[in-house]
């Protein structure tokens, strides 16, 4: 049973719609994936994040317990940029990061808002006495 039978009576079965209809999945990302829900980005915040900490390790004094206290505040910060790169603070759509969305809030916040007053009502002849006897 080949490919030919099987596209003729699905041809049969399916009507035709007039013009193009475009289907885009929900988990479009303009970035590269590379493993799970991390992009090539992600892994270089991480790298980066990595990196820094062990050359905050490296650096002298070499204590005990300064070294073990630099140990976890590089654990910490390990641990919050993968967080801020796992959540998703959008659950329906998971192609939104946390870092896109607060970037799209601070540029809502930095932008300029339109205000608008409430129309006045025109006709109203005793609004428009008022407005003339009170000046």
């Amino acid at each position: 049973m080949g490919l030919q039978p099987i596209y003729l009576e699905l041809k049969g079965s399916v009507k035709m719609k007039k013009g193009k209809e475009f289907i885009f999945p929900e988990n479009v990302d303009k970035d590269y994936g590379i493993w799970k829900d991390y992009t090539l980005k992600d892994f270089g915040y991480m790298a980066l994040t990595g990196g820094l900490g062990l050359l905050f390790i490296i650096l002298p004094p070499y204590n005990l317990i300064l070294v073990l206290t630099k140990i976890v505040i590089v654990v910490l910060a390990m641990t919050i940029v993968m967080a801020i790169l796992t959540i998703k603070p959008v659950n329906a759509r998971k192609n939104i990061k946390v870092r896109d969305y607060l970037k799209t809030r601070s540029q809502y916040a930095k932008s300029q808002k339109l205000y608008f007053l409430k129309p006045q009502k025109r006709g109203d002849m005793e609004s428009e006495l008022e407005k003339i006897t009170t000046k």
